[in-house]
């Protein structure tokens, strides 16, 4: 849920281990591993408190074949990228994150203030199969506009797509291979193609963006945005690749909002990862992938 609210001050929700990393802006050097079930996930609060593995079973879908400089693992930024242009804001993507809680299943993570606003990230793993990823930004300057952005990158093969407002679909950087079917943008991929940089955004109709790589179906789950609500220039759903390095980007977005100083945006996504079943050809305009998918979404919602 989507929520805006005055940001509270209390060493009781805090807690006294939070105020004390916050006060001498301590971080958790130590990679932080989260495992239920076959799903684990690693963090590093030491780099941006990136998610640096989304594991299955023995398959990382996070891991790269040339990983390189900042490119690597799941982020967060703000939105829209004319707030800060490039590179994104340090004590948000890659400076050391404070580590307030942790357990064997969840860990919250928080940055230090930069370009006006703080970042708070809530990873839970749910079951086996999905995590629940939170996102706090609290401000010390008004925004007139600002939306919550998570950029999570994967190895540029296999499949991506989602079901979008087919005019709202535009190409603003290089160029991109994608296809539309089924009001759903398709990009597919093939690991030994010559890289060419391109990135498409969207207006998502259904609030989720899907990649499917060796067997196994990753979904980004969201709160669904108004094609009026998304931040100026930008997408809900939008596709980097990178012209330099084997990687995509998938990237989804909330909606903008206007943030006083001292008020804060609380914006969550779900993760997912699934199986494929081998009988199911993965392949772009595929209305069995798409109801497989769109299954996986639906037992998620049900789930307790």
């Amino acid at each position: 849920m989507l929520c805006l609210h005055r940001l509270k001050k209390s060493a009781a929700a805090l807690g006294l281990s939070a105020l004390l990393a916050t006060a001498n802006g301590l971080a958790d050097d130590t990679s932080i591993q989260l495992s239920k079930g076959s799903l684990h996930l690693a963090l590093d609060p030491a780099y941006g408190g990136r998610i640096t593995e989304l594991r299955f079973g023995d398959q990382d879908l996070l891991a790269l074949p040339q990983p390189g400089g900042n490119n690597f693992g799941s982020t967060f930024w703000l939105s829209p990228q004319s707030l800060w242009n490039w590179p994104p804001v340090p004590e948000h993507d890659s400076a050391p994150y404070a580590v307030s809680a942790k357990s064997a299943d969840s860990a919250t993570l928080r940055s230090r203030f930069g370009a006006g606003a703080r970042v708070s990230k809530t990873i839970t793993l749910n079951s086996g199969h999905s995590a629940t990823v939170h996102y706090r930004i609290d401000t010390d300057t008004d925004f007139p506009e600002v939306a919550a952005w998570e950029v999570t990158r994967v190895p540029n093969r296999g499949l991506a797509f989602a079901p979008v407002t087919t005019d709202s679909v535009k190409t603003v950087r290089g160029q991109v291979a994608y296809t539309l079917e089924n009001d759903t943008l398709w990009l597919p991929m093939e690991a030994d193609a010559a890289l060419v940089e391109g990135k498409v955004i969207a207006n998502g109709s259904e609030g989720w963006l899907a990649y499917a790589q060796d067997g196994l179906l990753y979904l980004k789950v969201y709160p669904k945005v108004a094609a009026k609500n998304m931040a100026t220039g930008e997408g809900d759903i939008e596709l980097y690749l990178s012209g330099e390095k084997p990687y995509l980007e998938l990237e989804v977005q909330s909606a903008a909002h206007n943030l006083k100083r001292g008020e804060g945006l609380d914006w969550a996504v779900e993760w997912l990862v699934a199986p494929i079943p081998a009988s199911l050809k993965v392949h772009s305009g595929s209305p069995a992938l798409l109801e497989f998918t769109r299954q996986q979404i639906s037992q998620m919602a049900s789930s307790p």
